[in-house]
């Protein structure tokens, strides 16, 4: 990562967590604060998490904004940085400062989670591989581009089907450090997440006590399975299907610690706002008022515009929630309208969605493979120290259930996990399709949420392990919950080790820091002459042609996934796909441009671009000499 890229990852993270900060904790005020001030049960910790929930809905009220405009917002380089200045300039006198910051403590956490996380993107140049963040890449390009709402690659017959919040986070990073792309803007976003997702867990720990909280910190972020002992060198498996250890060191691992190495994506941003819910679900019991039961609703929402099968996960935790609650099911009115907020945010995605639905014939499945759903044993086998830990705190929190509410929410919280994890198994074994849809109840967007609270679980053993050991011995015990760290972090270590060498050596996926991503190269010349109104045809490459739409947002005129039979642009909807499939039938797109190699172009052609892929010149002519 060269000093122009890293300038502009800490630019988009500075300037995105400052206008988060405003606006969260605006929102936070109003949700559970009373004459303008917050209760002492907020502190850092949960205002940090604010700021991020917070530059979430920044970016989602841009969206709307930009939907609203016909694409204006994100389609032109002023409005973004406008509306930020304009955040801070009403907000800033307004705004509590953060108070007593524990700078020791944070800047040692940051070292540890920058050399295990971070570390391996500044020595390669680029974290991202392919898999989801191509497409992302795609679809934020054509939001850049002026889209209203991103599409795909297919040209005329594309619908949104994919909830827009996260391309939305990414455009609006864009836009606030001019000269950047969506492709920093992911290592960003990354960098934010390494410190967000143990930040959710803190926050969750101190509901049931506020000493627990850096405890649950490092069991998210520390505590990896046993894999190691079984490697015995760096080992980690990037494709499950070569787990030669089980679930444990494989990026797919329902221990979620493996979901903080790059590249980020949208299961973990919803993930620390899923969190942000669970804090406001609290208040919310404790309070049984109106604020704070119709933020968590609204929060609940929010997720569902970034991961669907995370909403759903916050229905459950809000039934569980006011399933607890003794004065809130007196206050039933309340909690519908929290069902209502959650169900009102997210139908501004949803209803189009559902219009479409019904419109062009329903869902096809687009996914060339599920991914592996581990057997119950394995899978909890993977979360290592981390499982005898938190089935310790879990006794913990049930033997002070009964006259703690605080205890009964956290309960209440891992209640609507299980049910969700058992609907999961119970869809894989009753093989439901779910409307072509089956990835909602897999297992791999539960296990997140699971370990998240597995680890505020370890947090709160810990502690009281800690006090246990100190009232015999001081010593004892910081030695004792050190070494738990200590061996808990050799995998993630061994990981980070030999992902960094996968990464150097630019395999798997991880190609983005290549010469081929070089400024001067071609799919960045070309790309910067495409736009997503563009069709392109490109001779003898389809995976460029799939890397011009990454860095355009064009379309294509023809394509082949080698994994896919037939639909290869994975067109959601089953009438739509059927009139692509038509037309290709018919002789395809006429391309607006055609990528070839440098050789086979012709003296007469209008060249437009020209620069090197795979070491060999290629160039852009205008128009489609093949047709």
């Amino acid at each position: 990562m060269n000093l122009e890229t890293a300038g502009l990852v800490l630019i988009q993270v500075v300037l995105f967590s400052i206008t988060g900060w405003i606006t969260g904790n605006y929102l936070l005020t109003k949700a559970v604060g009373r004459a303008g001030r917050l209760p002492d049960s907020i502190g850092l910790p949960e205002r940090a998490l604010a700021a991020v929930v917070g530059a979430v809905c920044f970016s989602i009220a841009l969206m709307l904004a930009h939907i609203a405009t016909g694409g204006r917002v994100f389609g032109n380089s002023w409005p973004v940085p406008a509306a930020s200045a304009a955040v801070l300039v009403i907000g800033i006198r307004g705004t509590v400062r953060p108070g007593p910051i524990p700078w020791t403590r944070l800047v040692l956490a940051g070292a540890v989670l920058g050399m295990l996380y971070v570390l391996p993107v500044v020595t390669v140049g680029s974290g991202v591989r392919t898999g989801d963040p191509p497409w992302h890449l795609g679809w934020s390009n054509q939001l850049l581009a002026g889209e209203t709402v991103p599409t795909g690659p297919a040209p005329e017959f594309s619908r949104n089907a994919y909830p827009w919040a996260f391309h939305a986070v990414l455009v609006t990073m864009v836009r606030l450090a001019p000269g950047s792309n969506p492709l920093i803007a992911h290592e960003a976003l990354h960098l934010l997440l390494v410190a967000a997702v143990p930040l959710g867990a803190a926050c969750l720990a101190r509901i049931i006590d506020r000493r627990s909280a850096w405890a649950a910190a490092g069991a998210t972020s520390l505590i990896g399975g046993f894999g190691w002992i079984l490697a015995g060198r760096p080992r980690f498996a990037l494709t499950p299907t070569n787990a030669d250890f089980g679930a444990d060191l494989v990026v797919a691992s329902p221990n979620s610690i493996y979901g903080l190495f790059p590249p980020a994506y949208p299961r973990e941003l919803g993930l620390v706002i899923l969190a942000g819910a669970g804090v406001l679900l609290a208040h919310a019991v404790m309070r049984s008022r109106r604020a704070p039961v119709v933020g968590a609703g609204v929060t609940i929402g929010v997720v569902g515009l970034i991961s669907l099968p995370l909403f759903v996960l916050g229905l459950l935790w809000l039934v569980a929630a006011f399933a607890v609650g003794t004065r809130t099911r007196r206050r039933a009115d309340l909690w519908a309208l929290a069902g209502a907020g959650a169900l009102g945010t997210v139908s501004v995605w949803l209803i189009p969605l559902l219009f479409s639905y019904i419109r062009y014939g329903g869902f096809l499945d687009v996914t060339p493979a599920i991914g592996v759903e581990w057997p119950l044993p394995t899978a909890l086998g993977s979360w290592g120290l981390l499982l005898p830990l938190s089935a310790a705190g879990l006794v913990v929190v049930l033997l002070r259930r009964r006259g703690d509410v605080a205890a009964r929410i956290l309960i209440a919280l891992a209640s609507g996990t299980v049910v969700l994890l058992l609907l999961a198994i119970a869809r894989a074994r009753l093989e439901w399709t779910l409307g072509n849809n089956a990835t909602i109840l897999h297992q791999g967007r539960v296990w997140p949420a699971a370990h998240l609270l597995g680890a505020v679980l370890a947090g709160v053993a810990l502690l009281a392990l800690f006090d246990w050991v100190r009232s015999r011995s001081y010593t004892g015990a910081v030695i004792g919950v050190g070494l738990v760290f200590a061996l808990g972090a050799i995998s993630p270590m061994y990981a980070s080790i030999h992902l960094t060498r996968v990464m150097r050596l630019e395999e798997r996926g991880f190609i983005y820091s290549g010469d081929d991503f070089e400024p001067d190269a071609f799919i960045f010349r070309a790309g910067a002459t495409l736009t997503a109104g563009d069709v392109v045809r490109v001779h003898g490459s389809d995976f460029l042609g799939f890397l011009l739409f990454q860095f355009s947002g064009a379309r294509l005129a023809s394509y082949d996934d080698p994994r896919m039979n037939g639909n290869d642009l994975r067109i959601r909807f089953a009438d739509l796909a059927s009139e692509w499939a038509d037309r290709m039938r018919d002789g395809g797109f006429v391309a607006d441009y055609t990528a070839m190699p440098g050789a086979e172009v012709s003296p007469a052609a209008e060249v437009v671009a020209r620069g090197d892929y795979q070491d060999a010149e290629w160039v852009l002519v205008r128009g489609d000499p093949s047709r």
